[in-house]
């Protein structure tokens, strides 16, 4: 998980005029050394007090950026560029935005659960292409509203919001918003002032209502992984789609396999190799059994 994003008013704002010029000297910078030259540069000397520069000229509140790097080089994003650098570098979860690249084909329908601003709903619209499709779950209304603004800035017309949580159950949740717009959890109560009532759905209630099955699901959602695939129980069983999870601790580990049973294999997405059950923290891919070898 990249550094904690602030949360934000719920009104977005537009930083007025061009970016600081120690951060276009940084995006012509990222743009020319390429990815390989920025992991250079990041695990170099120079990166902590380049980071440290770069937040004390920060535009305050969201600007609107192009990516420098990454998959989404040229997107337009909405951002918080105080906190929020791997995003507009492009440098946000590389392997996550490779390994996307490599299993979302054309025409494909993906659903991004626990889609923050909307970085990987971009990447995935723009590998699903026209005649694809992308549903975006997200529940935290302020991150709702930049997701749709990230949208409208690419001219985006294949994703479809979901302003929702998904779990195992639908109607409202308690949701105990974290100061981090990046995190969020459901709550069994108002568990603090913190807590939000959100609407929750199930990705089974979500394909009977007429939406098309998913190819690829990508979760993301802070420990509440199992209670996602539990509500996609139908819906795995009929369509058997592959999975991206990012796992958030040993428990939520077995709540996936439990969920999943014995009808998924698992391996790790940072070294391709099989993984012992149940998975502790860390992303994953979830391949059906009868496919074969997972990449």
């Amino acid at each position: 998980m990249p550094t904690a994003a602030r949360s934000h008013a719920s009104t977005t704002s537009l930083a007025p005029g061009g970016l600081p010029v120690l951060y276009r000297l940084t995006a012509g910078a990222a743009r020319l050394l390429g990815a390989s030259g920025a992991r250079i540069v990041n695990r170099s000397p120079i990166a902590s007090p380049l980071r440290h520069a770069l937040v004390r000229s920060a535009p305050a509140g969201l600007a609107m950026v192009d990516v420098c790097g990454g998959r989404l080089r040229g997107t337009r994003m909405l951002v918080d560029l105080s906190c929020e650098k791997y995003y507009w570098l492009g440098t946000h979860e590389p392997r996550v935005q490779e390994w996307l690249a490599a299993n979302v084909p054309a025409a494909s329908v993906v659903y991004d659960v626990g889609a923050h601003a909307g970085f990987f709903t971009l990447l995935c619209a723009a590998l699903a292409g026209p005649d694809g499709a992308v549903h975006a779950f997200e529940p935290r209304a302020e991150n709702v509203e930049r997701l749709r603004a990230n949208l409208r800035a690419n001219a985006v017309p294949n994703v479809t919001v979901v302003a929702a949580a998904a779990a195992d159950r639908t109607g409202e949740v308690f949701f105990v918003l974290d100061s981090s717009t990046l995190q969020g959890r459901i709550a069994s109560h108002a568990a603090s002032t913190a807590a939000a009532i959100v609407d929750v759905t199930t990705i089974d209630a979500h394909v009977e209502g007429g939406a098309p099955p998913p190819a690829v699901i990508k979760i993301d959602v802070e420990g509440a992984e199992g209670a996602v695939l539990r509500g996609a129980a139908r819906t795995i069983a009929e369509h058997r789609p592959l999975l991206l999870i990012e796992v958030h601790s040993g428990a939520a580990g077995r709540e996936v396999v439990a969920a999943l049973s014995r009808a998924y294999t698992f391996t790790d997405l940072g070294t391709g190799r099989p993984v012992a059950l149940p998975p502790p923290a860390g992303h994953y891919v979830a391949r059906p059994a009868a496919a074969g070898a997972v990449r």
